[in-house]
């Protein structure tokens, strides 16, 4: 018996780690988390990370 493999979803928006399972997969076109959030006057601290899912990888179009 084989399993599916895992995603890692720890550092995907909540839309792209729902879009991974099976029935969601159009939930990928709702995530906004495209690039990082710096927190204002803050010198690089986040306060949003970028979705780590590979539908905005490349030209950054969500597909």
């Amino acid at each position: 018996m084989s399993t599916a493999p895992t995603v890692d979803t720890e550092t995907m928006s909540v839309e792209c780690a729902l879009a991974q399972r099976p029935g969601y997969r159009d939930l990928h076109r709702q995530c906004r988390q495209t690039q990082d959030l710096e927190l204002p006057h803050s010198r690089g601290l986040l306060l949003v990370q970028r979705c780590t899912c590979d539908c905005h990888r490349g030209s950054g179009v969500i597909r």
